[in-house]
């Protein structure tokens, strides 16, 4: 069981099991491309951060197209929600520092790996309802775990950070027949756990109901974790995005 896994087994149960409730499982490839960049202090605390910026493509190897296990499990009650769901992101590159990332200096050829999870359960209540359209307003909390870490001929550096984040979150669905279109967002910026900064989700998908307990979905979805402060007792400065596409198919019950 990888770590991506094991977090989502653990959050398990957050879906309630209500009488008269349904239940909605779906499962299906995320195609994951990680973009931004990361700083970190040395021991001796000399660095300006903002000037010493790694990206993650140019400089770490990293941000190619990866393949995320995407799950999402969902339960409505009469007029609330609640939806669970989330991905990970495990890769490994090389590249060739322009800068210094903590106490490994500039020019340095490293190897290079990231980890970074999105684990978010959220409630919503129907505030509009209409033949075709449901919109609901309520809350999101995300877990957001990032881990990039660098190895050269003479060390190892590694920014880590985990944050739980509470959001505002809104959701609309649009249905026609068996289709459905809908989107979500949550938006944060606070000082949360090792990190300030905002952090924002957002997800549009389409699903079509192919039976009476079968359908099959497409959506995308767009993250970002634009955080500041410290971790392992070193300042770090991490702006980063996940994006893609996701497919896949679920069961109602």
């Amino acid at each position: 069981m990888n770590k991506f896994a094991a977090l989502l087994f653990v959050a398990l149960p957050m879906i309630p099991a209500c009488r008269g409730a349904s239940y909605r499982a779906e499962v299906g490839p995320y195609f994951a491309q990680a973009r931004g960049d990361v700083a970190l202090q040395n021991a001796g605390g000399t660095l300006q951060l903002g000037q010493n910026q790694q990206d993650l493509e140019r400089n770490l190897g990293l941000g190619d197209n990866e393949v995320s296990p995407y799950v999402r499990l969902q339960a409505d009650k009469d007029k609330h929600r609640v939806r669970l769901h989330g991905f990970g992101v495990e890769e490994d590159g090389s590249g060739v520092l322009t800068s210094d990332y903590g106490g490994i200096v500039a020019g340095a050829s490293v190897q290079t790996n990231m980890d970074l999870y999105s684990i978010a359960a959220s409630w919503s209540y129907q505030v509009w309802r209409g033949e075709n359209y449901r919109v609901g307003l309520g809350g999101q909390a995300g877990f957001y775990s990032l881990d990039v870490a660098a190895r050269s001929a003479v060390g190892r550096e590694e920014v880590t950070t985990s944050v739980l984040v509470p959001m505002p979150f809104v959701e609309a669905e649009w249905m026609w027949r068996d289709f459905t279109v809908g989107a979500n967002a949550a938006l944060m910026s606070a000082d949360l756990g090792d990190a300030s900064g905002r952090y924002l989700d957002l997800e549009g998908y389409g699903r079509w109901q192919i039976g009476k307990d079968f359908d099959v979905f497409a959506g995308y979805r767009y993250f970002v974790l634009d955080g500041y402060g410290e971790a392992s007792s070193r300042e770090f400065d991490a702006d980063v995005d996940v994006h893609g596409w996701f497919f896949g198919a679920g069961v109602k019950f």
